[in-house]
């Protein structure tokens, strides 16, 4: 009986040991090719991490940071130069993120929010809009950077065979206990 027992024992570790969560790093880099906004002009695109080799998988993997960077430029005429430059509202998921934002530097990076967070975990996209308040500029890329837990699950036949191997065991020690 005492075998018995050390056996399911070992059994259950290994399949407790075979989903093990590894850090992991996901990135998606979204790239329009140099999208011209006008006054007043707005545009929205998706992050999606369930595209990336490995794919962030809702309800197994875990995110529990992010970033994101903006690139946008200026387009270097009209009245918003003389006047002191561009003016965008980034609209991120969640309220406390969103605001108007002065930028004079190609790369933007801003912060997180709980409701993105949340989006990244339970659908693995974040959505971004952004939309002119004051001047025209190009939007040249955005890049998300997720860090959290990816949880590689074996595949059934693997275990089925590595179950029947070890009751294949199990069944010769008993076996020779026995003799």
């Amino acid at each position: 009986m005492k075998k018995l027992s050390m056996f399911l024992v070992a059994v259950m570790s290994v399949f407790v040991l075979s989903g093990v969560a590894t850090a992991y790093t996901w990135t998606d880099t979204y790239n329009p090719t140099d999208q011209y906004i006008t006054w007043g002009g707005s545009y929205s695109y998706t992050h999606d991490l369930t595209n990336n080799s490995p794919p962030f998988v809702p309800g197994q993997d875990l995110i529990y940071g992010y970033s994101l960077e903006i690139k946008l430029y200026d387009d270097k005429k009209g009245w918003d130069e003389i006047l002191g430059g561009e003016v965008v509202n980034i609209d991120l998921p969640g309220i406390i993120s969103d605001g108007g934002y002065n930028f004079s530097l190609d790369n933007n990076v801003y912060g997180w929010s709980v409701a993105g967070l949340f989006s990244l975990n339970a659908f693995g996209k974040y959505d971004v809009t952004f939309s002119s308040l004051w001047g025209e500029f190009f939007f040249d890329s955005s890049t998300l950077v997720a860090k959290g837990e990816y949880n590689s699950v074996p595949e059934p036949a693997t275990m089925l065979l590595l179950g029947l191997g070890l009751v294949g065991l199990a069944g010769v020690g008993r076996k020779k206990f026995n003799s």
